[in-house]
């Protein structure tokens, strides 16, 4: 059974409250990710994504160097934490229709997911299970096992 805590990716990119959007903007785009966790004290206080500065700053003409990430992120986050089935974390991001989904150890951020990471799990996932079957399949038909790594004994 696969937990989230084998998929996260657990070098969080975060902000403090006081911060200004534009300050954490330009964190956002030189670490390349839509997302950023609010932390205070430890604590998850909320998340800023590319959607808050969308909606929240730049739709409603506020100025990104003068309002606080505080003033703009999602403040009640859907949050799983770390022993969660992966399984579980797809139809919160399904259900929810958002893009990432931090990650908690008893109540403190250990990790972030973003659905682009968790697509990538099921399509590597997937792509195994395809190959293993491919030579499970070729197996049964008599092909060299070997033959991959590098020329056929049979021949």
């Amino acid at each position: 059974m696969a937990i989230i805590g084998s998929l996260m990716k657990t070098e969080m990119i975060t902000a403090r409250p006081e911060e200004s959007v534009s300050d954490v903007a330009k964190r956002m785009r030189d670490n390349a990710v839509g997302a950023v966790l609010v932390i205070a004290g430890g604590r998850l206080e909320g998340l800023f994504s590319e959607r808050d500065l969308l909606t929240r700053v730049v739709a409603e003409g506020r100025s990104p160097s003068d309002t606080t990430v505080a003033e703009v992120a999602t403040r009640n986050v859907v949050t799983v934490e770390v022993n969660t089935h992966v399984r579980r974390c797809a139809q919160l991001l399904r259900e929810h229709r958002f893009r990432h989904l931090p990650v908690l150890d008893a109540g403190r951020p250990v990790g972030i997911l973003s659905s682009r990471d968790f697509f990538e799990f099921v399509a590597e996932g997937l792509e195994r299970i395809i190959d293993g079957k491919r030579y499970q399949r070729d197996l049964e038909e008599g092909a060299d096992p070997y033959d991959h790594l590098g020329g056929s004994y049979a021949r």
